[in-house]
This record gives structure tokens, C-alpha cells and sequence, in this order.
């Protein structure tokens, strides 16, 4: 599987999770508790396939 595909992937699944926690019926602190954990942990393992794919820059740092 191309990498662009995984991270296509793990984009679609970080946002689907999100919307299904906004729609879902809960109260507004603990929806945003919710999303904050779902972010965060997609953010985790997006920055760790990147890194699976990319070794070289996990130590350089990403350079803009």
C-alpha cells in the first residue's frame, strides 16, 4: 500500500471519529473531551506511520 494511501486513510478515519463524536448525544465538555482524545491519538498514529515510512526525518525533525 502506497504511503499516501495510509495517511489518506488515517486522515478519513481522524475525521469520520470526529464527526461521529460531534453528532453523538452527550454533553458539550464531554464531547469535547472526546474529540481532544480522538485527535490526539490520531495524531499519534499518523505521526507514527510517517515515521515507519520516513526513518530519515523522525530524527532530523521535519524542516518546513
Amino acid at each position: 500500500m502506497k504511503s499516501s494511501h495510509v495517511f489518506a486513510f488515517l486522515g478519513g478515519a481522524l475525521i469520520g471519529a470526529t464527526l461521529a463524536l460531534l453528532f453523538a448525544p452527550a454533553k458539550g465538555s464531554e464531547t469535547r473531551e472526546k474529540i481532544k482524545e480522538t485527535i490526539d491519538k490520531g495524531v499519534g498514529e499518523i505521526k507514527k506511520e510517517y515515521h515507519k515510512h520516513f526513518p530519515k526525518n523522525q530524527e532530523e525533525g521535519l524542516e518546513a
